[in-house]
């Protein structure tokens, strides 16, 4: 009798990766697919035309896609493993902290390479850049009409506005996070750091006439009114690589660099898609 263990799962096609388009692929293909981290979108950034139908950004899109690729068994061993092992031209090896689990297959997609173990030949090393995000909470200066500070220099180049989460807040709350793009010589420098990040939002927001809560009347000019000085405390910073390295495709190997944009373009319609449209877009 085989045990579980040395149980070995087959698919024609399998995909590989937590993103956006990953998701997109094995949705529009139902296509099953694994991953060992999940790489969401911001929380803001608006979903193409293309997409509109899974909400308005794209993590909605992502955690829908997420949903119904769930509900169509497309997530073998729950989407998520440790690490990922190729072990040849039709053979791979997932691990989790309970087992390890073989799988066969005629044609591996690669989304994203995080995580995966002896991956073909590397064809070019990309020089990457990331995309930072520094969340902040306005503690003096969250009501205003702003909603987007922009400006020339690739450090804090945007400052969006969004709905206070702090405990009390109303709906005329506003907090920052600050967008920066940054060169791997520039991400652990101190000059680019958590608190440089924090200052320059504090002044562009001066800049922009926000200012704190009344604070009583000016003594000498009595018809004027006085007002906190804006103060922002750094909450988190979230880093996102932008690029990825180049591995040489092989027969049965591909590794798939299209963003959402163009995943659709190049997809069929298959029965989990219209399933989906027809069921679950009206439940979520």
């Amino acid at each position: 009798m085989t045990k579980i263990r040395d149980h070995e799962y087959e698919y024609d096609r399998l995909a590989i990766g937590g993103t956006l388009p990953a998701f997109l692929f094995s949705y529009y293909n139902a296509v099953p697919l694994i991953y060992t981290e999940l790489t969401k979108p911001f929380p803001f950034d608006r979903i193409s035309a293309l997409h509109a139908a899974f909400g308005e950004t794209k993590l909605e899109a992502f955690d829908r896609l997420g949903f119904a690729a769930s509900m169509a068994g497309l997530f073998p061993h729950a989407g998520t493993v440790a690490a990922i092992r190729i072990m040849d031209e039709n053979h791979l090896e997932s691990y989790s902290q309970a087992r390890r689990v073989k799988t066969r297959f005629n044609e591996l997609i690669i989304f994203d390479e995080v995580g995966i173990q002896n991956l073909p030949p590397l064809v070019k090393k990309v020089e990457k850049t990331y995309k930072v995000y520094d969340w902040m909470l306005a503690k003096k200066g969250k009501k205003h009409e702003h909603r987007l500070l922009e400006t020339d220099d690739d450090f804090v180049k945007e400052v969006i506005f969004y709905p206070s989460f702090q405990r009390g807040a109303n709906k005329t709350w506003f907090d920052p996070v600050a967008i920066s793009y940054l060169t791997e010589d520039q991400l652990p420098d101190v000059n680019y750091g958590e608190n440089i990040a924090r200052l320059k939002v504090t002044s562009m927001m001066k800049e922009a006439g926000i200012r704190g809560p009344a604070n009583g009347f000016d003594t000498r000019k009595p018809d004027r009114r006085l007002h906190y000085a804006v103060k922002v405390e750094h909450d988190k910073r979230e880093v996102v690589a932008i690029g990825r390295d180049q591995y040489k495709d092989t027969d049965t190997i591909k590794f798939n660099h299209q963003p959402e944009e163009e995943i659709e373009k190049n997809s069929v319609d298959t029965h989990i898609k219209r399933v989906y449209n027809k069921v679950c877009l009206r439940m979520v």
